[in-house]
């Protein structure tokens, strides 16, 4: 394993602790954590607001005023935060050539499922209302936020609201009951994610909803008439399997989808972009997926 891979895995187990502290230390010790990552000097910050959800838009140069990139982060829905990602959105923002918006959505314990959800749907109409043409918005998101953005499609095909333009899934959690076959294949191989963590996650999260209601667990959903998507996972997590599921599932109900498996790859694996190539070349993909589908 080459010494770029290695520093990337050891990222969390150096810096995040166990989930044996409460959230509210979790969130805490995560700010901290992703803050140890680079930000490029060239992006440009905006805080905001929608309807009293704080939000901020990260834009570099070359970024087009039409082009929107609705990022969901990642963080087992009990952290994580537009800081946390910043590094990681405004590079895949740059390669879109997209201006990217980054939601501040609420956090379980104290606001479980739908309430991710829902303030993902009213960020989305928001862009809308701001006169952003659905053919010039994409969605993206990583784990949990990569559900939330299959969600996302979901809840607005379901609603009879215009889709984006394309969305693309990295390391996608989109099986809260951890069916998988990888949550046991893979157990010591993820450096980041055990079957106990992700049941951990997702009881806070669902807090008594069934693991298999669809728009919890958007596996379990009809995937017919959603955005063309790009699924990206890496070889080495424990959510590989319902990548694969999903994916499977989404192109027998007619779905335009992509899937990309990164050998070797760890959850999330674009995060490290400064110094692992593979997380570079991962943004650099996703950003050409998204250019291919934006309105020029």
């Amino acid at each position: 394993m080459n010494k770029q891979l290695q520093k990337a895995r050891n990222f969390f187990k150096e810096n995040l602790p166990d989930m044996s502290i409460s959230p509210q230390e979790v969130r805490v010790a995560a700010e901290k954590m992703y803050a140890k990552l680079p930000v490029a000097d060239d992006i440009i910050v905006q805080a905001i607001e929608i309807d009293g959800m704080k939000a901020e838009w990260t834009i570099s140069p070359g970024a087009k005023e039409e082009r929107v990139l609705l990022y969901l982060h990642g963080g087992g829905f009990i952290f994580g935060s537009p800081a946390t990602h910043r590094g990681e959105v405004s590079e895949i923002g740059r390669a879109a050539k997209a201006r990217t918006l980054t939601i501040d959505y609420r956090l379980a314990p104290e606001h479980t499922f739908p309430a991710p959800i829902e303030d993902a749907v009213k960020a989305y109409v928001w862009l809308l209302d701001q006169g952003i043409k659905p053919e010039n918005i994409t969605l993206a998101g990583e784990s949990a936020g990569g559900s939330m953005t299959a969600t996302l499609m979901i809840s607005l095909r379901d609603s009879g609201i215009p889709l984006p333009a394309a969305a693309v899934l990295i390391s996608p959690w989109i099986d809260m009951g951890q069916s998988g076959e990888s949550y046991i294949s893979k157990e010591g191989i993820d450096p980041i994610n055990t079957k106990e963590s992700c049941k951990y996650l997702a009881t806070t999260y669902l807090n008594g909803v069934d693991p298999k209601a669809p728009y919890a667990s958007p596996i379990y959903a009809p995937l017919h008439g959603l955005s063309p998507m790009y699924i990206m996972v890496g070889g080495a997590e424990v959510m590989l399997t319902e990548a694969l599921t999903f994916a499977n599932k989404a192109a027998y109900e007619g779905a335009n989808v992509r899937l990309e498996v990164w050998p070797q790859m760890i959850h999330n694996w674009p995060l490290w972009h400064s110094f692992l190539p593979e997380g570079k070349e991962a943004i650099k993909k996703a950003g050409a997926f998204m250019d291919e589908y934006l309105s020029k």
